[in-house]
């Protein structure tokens, strides 16, 4: 990984370290996983998502089996709160 890569890795820990202490999170971050979607247009104008994963330290730092409890986890949670909105 370039020395670039792993500074802009570096940053990003480091602001979500930031945002859970604003937010009030108790403890320290162990683990973290950012899902991130991009959209773009290729010649024709059709649009092309993509959907990517970013791990501490670009990845391999923590087991698939985590990730996809930590994911698994949220997305639990995310449903629960959608079947209950009243909105």
């Amino acid at each position: 990984m370039s020395d670039e890569r792993k500074a802009a890795y570096r940053r990003l820990e480091e602001a979500i370290e930031e945002v859970c202490r604003l937010e009030e999170y108790e403890g320290v971050p162990i683990e973290w996983v950012v899902i991130a979607a991009s959209q773009r247009f290729d010649e024709d104008g059709d649009g092309i998502s993509q959907v990517g994963t970013l791990l501490p330290d670009g990845g391999g730092r923590i087991p698939h089996h985590r990730i996809m409890g930590l994911v698994d986890f949220v997305q639990t949670r995310l449903r629960a709160a959608a079947a209950s909105d009243d909105d």
